[in-house]
């Protein structure tokens, strides 16, 4: 088989929204790829194998090259989409702009995100186990259902989830949300400029566990499912511009 003819490979943590932003760009662009799904934790050996570091997504593409980066596997499918179905501003000044805010949710939104949600569903497993399991090897599905106390522990102990860190997450999510609302108050349709950039998916992707978007990538719990130290928190997320804009995303700009 031909590099042309081979699809890429991405190597994913299910539930992941850095994943999900990965599968996003990918999917927007048209771009076949074959899926490998993992466990959190378990991941680490998957992705040191497909050549990447410690964390997911990990792009293996036709020719070998590996991306272990979401902003660069964004990059990677813009350079191969359709008009109108890349992620990267034609105008420069914008791109950077995009692409600055981009990474400033990469760095502080999503581990916030990733942090509170664990610590807030570490005690309900049967309402993320298919969300967590989507996809992986049987093996694995397996390890969750009779193991996922330990799955749960090492994730805990990799992260730093506590009672003390979840607060601070929260409180740093909250500011970027703040940020956020700020920025659409002009009545825009975007973050940046008048088209969907990088920006908006990636903050749409990375706020995902505080709003639960239907067209998410696997089956993520209902707002009605949530336990009840979480839904308030999520209800009134989804109400803010911020959330409001991420879900309008992903009605708009996911399915």
């Amino acid at each position: 088989m031909s590099d042309a003819e081979r699809k890429p490979i991405l190597v994913t943590i299910s539930i992941s929204h850095y994943c999900e932003k990965a599968r996003w760009a990918l999917d927007r662009a048209g771009i076949a790829y074959d899926e490998r799904r993992h466990l959190p934790a378990i991941h680490r050996f998957a992705v040191k194998r497909a050549g990447g570091r410690q964390t997911a997504p990990v792009l293996v593409c036709n020719d070998g090259t590996v991306i272990d980066e979401s902003s660069d596997i964004v990059v990677y499918a813009d350079g191969r989409a359709p008009e109108g179905r890349g992620s990267i501003l034609a105008d420069p000044t914008l791109a950077a702009e995009a692409r600055a805010l981009a990474d400033d949710f990469d760095e502080r939104l999503g581990p916030a995100t990733r942090l509170w949600v664990y610590h807030q569903m570490f005690d309900y497993p049967e309402l993320v186990q298919v969300s967590m399991t989507d996809g992986v090897p049987t093996w694995q599905r397996h390890t969750f259902r009779y193991g996922n106390k330990a799955v749960a522990f090492a994730v805990a102990k990799v992260l730093g989830v506590n009672d003390e860190n979840a607060v601070a997450a929260e409180r740093t999510f909250r500011e970027i949300y703040a940020d956020v609302d700020d920025r659409l108050a002009d009545g825009r349709r975007f973050l940046v400029g008048d088209a969907f950039s990088i920006a908006d998916l990636t903050f749409a992707a990375l706020s995902a566990p505080l709003i639960a978007p239907p067209e998410y990538g696997v089956r993520l719990p209902s707002v009605d499912e949530l336990p009840p130290g979480m839904r308030p928190t999520v209800e009134e997320l989804r109400e803010t511009p911020a959330g409001q804009h991420a879900l309008r995303m992903f009605a708009t700009e996911r399915s």
